[in-house]
C-alpha cells in the first residue's frame, strides 16, 4: 500500500504514464470506444484532483491485470478543478458524464448476438465514486471480482 499511496500523490498523467491505457478525446472516442470489439472502461479525470488520482491509481493496476481482455481509455476533462463552466454541460450532452472523475463501463460483446441491443453507445455502468486510500485494497478486490464476473462473462 505504500507504493499505491505514493503513486496517488502524483498528477493523473504521471500515474498512468507507461500503463496500458489509451488516451482519447472527442475526435477519437467513437472509434476507440464504440467500435471496440471487447469491453471498454473509460476514466474521465481531472489531472490535479485527488479523487481522480485515486481512480487513476486503481486503473493503472487494473489495466495491467486485464489488458488482454479489456480496453482501458482515459479522457482528460481538465487540468484542475473547478472545471470551466461550459465544459461539464457539453460532456453531459455528448457522453452523459455528470461529473469528473467518472468511470464508464462499456460491455461491447460484439462476438455475441443480442437482438434487443443494436449498439453499445451507452455505458452499461457509470460510476462516480473514488476509493479512499484507507479502502483502496478492498475497492480493488471488489472491482476485480466484478470485472471477472459481470464484464468478462
Amino acid at each position: 500500500m505504500v507504493e499505491v499511496r505514493t503513486l496517488a500523490e502524483n498528477p493523473v498523467r504521471t500515474i498512468l504514464q507507461g500503463a496500458p491505457v489509451l488516451k482519447i478525446n472527442d475526435a477519437t472516442y467513437q472509434n476507440l470506444v464504440f467500435k471496440c470489439t471487447r469491453p471498454v472502461i473509460v476514466l474521465f479525470y481531472v489531472n490535479q484532483d485527488q479523487d481522480s488520482r485515486n481512480l487513476a491509481t486503481l486503473m493503472r493496476y487494473l489495466s495491467v491485470d486485464f489488458q488482454q481482455k479489456i480496453t482501458f481509455c482515459i479522457y482528460e476533462v481538465a487540468e484542475k478543478k473547478p472545471t470551466p463552466n461550459d465544459l461539464l454541460p457539453r460532456l453531459r450532452k455528448i457522453y452523459g458524464l455528470d461529473r469528473a472523475p467518472g468511470t464508464f463501463f462499456y460491455d461491447n460483446d460484439k462476438g455475441k448476438i443480442e437482438i434487443e441491443r443494436r449498439d453499445y453507445e451507452v455505458p452499461s455502468i457509470k460510476e462516480y465514486r473514488a476509493p479512499r486510500m484507507v479502502l483502496w485494497k478492498t475497492y480493488y478486490e471488489k472491482i476485480t471480482k466484478y470485472i471477472e464476473k459481470e464484464i468478462l462473462d
